[in-house]
């Protein structure tokens, strides 16, 4: 039994002004071939899931290739996506008959000319091992599920979890899937529902929350008999394409009335909470006096309009700006993306006094300010994300400064990156549990590792292109009405007539 084993992840943001490039797929973010398989070793991730799955079987695995972009984006750029795409597909045709494909991926990722990319890979995949070779794949838990992606494979399979900890369990419910589907035991059968609905990430989460209701729901539908899977996708809410919002999937074993009928009623459910996904923010200025005059601590504070992980460039100066204002007494720990200023900091070297100006240089979506501080350390910016989330998976920040500016100790990097993980920090010798304020740039998912530490979270009301406030957005080409920039009461009759061909 040989099963092909690929992976291509990148999730677009319609709006963010940083170009999906070949920045994002730097080094340790491309691997094919048996490199794929080592790159993975020791990891909590769907490749490592998966494969463990296929090991215990006794499967032969065909590593294809692996694509992880660093951070989320803008659209891929044509000549990334094509690129990348033809690679898998001449992998797969290199790799030789085969009876099964097992691919990860993400499924919000837009490219230019493919508004669902996501789709475009696995018609390819598709087309090439035909539709007697059952193809199964993961998705990330904020994926756009479209009919179109549905159609083209055996079976989808996404996250149960957010703050994303279950990605090497997805993996393995994936490869069980695709050994059982192989086997002869089960025909998988899918119902999508889509609902006209876009929702903030900050309280989809599946710890507490309307969203935990609506993954209590889709966990228990998976232990009834007949049902081989279920989940419930949030969406990546700032995609301006026609075909966006959260859906829900039930693969059922052969029975499609009764997929249909599951499928119907966790839908329902995540309607009805819609209302409840509603985000409190605490203005900056207000949220970094309180903190810094409470006598405990650490407090992180989350700036979530400037998360790299969901499109954002990472170089905002708002919060910056707040601490300079505020002379903290107390060491606070915050982040930035500005490589010029990186590299005048490495040309001045450890243990300078330098005054230069630091952020907003991306896209102008903020203005840069002028600092002075000393030089505490230059590193090569990777590290090993320790933590829950993504467990393993190393992170290229590229060349990375540290600039203490009294007790502001601000890591300045070359590249955006997800931030889940306190090692952001720890690996450039700073603490966060003996900081008064940390700074994270993430909506939820830097909760799993950061929540323990923490004394109190604060989610900031600070301008950004990652914004919860989604009526705030110039959308243009979703098909409305849409929730919550339209006042919708029926998911059903909104869709009208679409209805029937997204279900």
């Amino acid at each position: 039994m040989k099963i092909a084993l690929g992976c291509f992840i990148q999730e677009s943001h319609s709006f963010s002004p940083v170009a999906g490039s070949w920045l994002h797929f730097g080094p340790g973010q491309l691997a094919a071939g048996p490199e794929m398989i080592r790159q993975v070793a020791g990891a909590r991730s769907e490749l490592a899931g998966a494969l463990a799955v296929a090991g215990q079987a006794g499967a032969e695995i065909a590593p294809l290739m692996s694509a992880v972009a660093s951070a989320s984006s803008g659209p891929v750029q044509h000549a990334v996506f094509a690129a990348l795409r033809d690679e898998l597909l001449d992998r797969l045709r290199a790799a030789g008959p085969l009876d099964g494909l097992c691919m990860v991926l993400h499924g919000a990722m837009a490219a230019e000319g493919h508004e669902d990319a996501t789709a475009e890979v696995l018609a390819g995949l598709h087309a090439e091992i035909g539709s007697a070779t059952p193809l199964v794949a993961t998705l990330d838990l904020h994926a756009n599920t479209t009919a179109q992606m549905v159609a083209q494979a055996t079976a989808l399979v996404g996250y149960h979890t957010a703050p994303h900890v279950d990605q090497y369990e997805t993996g393995q419910r994936a490869m069980s899937l695709l050994l059982a589907a192989l086997a002869g035991r089960v025909r998988p059968v899918t119902a999508l529902r889509r609902l006209p609905m876009i929702l903030p990430a900050e309280n989809g989460r599946t710890t507490e929350g309307p969203f935990s209701e609506v993954m209590a729901q889709v966990k228990a539908l998976t232990k009834k008999p007949d049902i081989l899977d279920a989940s419930a996708f949030s969406v990546q809410p700032w995609l301006d394409v026609w075909d966006v919002g959260c859906s829900v999937v039930v693969i059922a074993d052969g029975d499609r009335g009764l997929a249909e009928r599951e499928a119907d009623r966790l839908a329902d459910a995540f309607w009805q909470r819609r209302h409840d996904f509603a985000v409190q923010l605490t203005p900056t200025r207000d949220a970094i006096r309180r903190t810094l005059a409470s006598s405990h601590g650490p407090f992180v504070l989350a700036d979530v309009a400037d998360a790299p992980s969901s499109g954002a460039p990472g170089d905002s100066t708002i919060v910056l700006e707040a601490l300079l204002e505020c002379r903290p007494e107390r060491d606070c720990l915050l982040n930035i993306v500005d490589a010029g200023a990186v590299a005048s900091m490495a040309a001045a070297g450890p243990g300078k006094d330098v005054t230069l100006q630091v952020g907003g240089r991306i896209a102008g979506v903020y203005n840069p300010v002028q600092v002075s501080g000393r030089v505490r350390l230059i590193a090569d910016g990777d590290f090993v994300n320790k933590g829950p989330g993504n467990r393993g998976a190393l992170i290229h920040r590229g060349l990375t400064a540290v600039l203490q500016i009294g007790h502001i100790f601000l890591v300045v990097m070359e590249r955006p990156v997800i931030q889940w993980d306190p090692e952001l920090y720890r690996s450039v010798g700073l603490e966060p549990a003996d900081a008064q304020i940390v700074v994270v740039k993430s909506p939820a998912a830097f909760r799993a590792a950061y929540g323990p530490l923490a004394t109190e979270i604060l989610l900031l009301d600070a301008p950004g292109i990652c914004s919860p406030d989604l009526r705030s957005f110039p959308f243009v080409h979703v098909r409305r009405p849409l929730y919550p920039l339209d006042d919708i009461r029926d998911w059903r009759s909104a869709l009208g007539r679409d209805a029937g061909a997204l279900r």
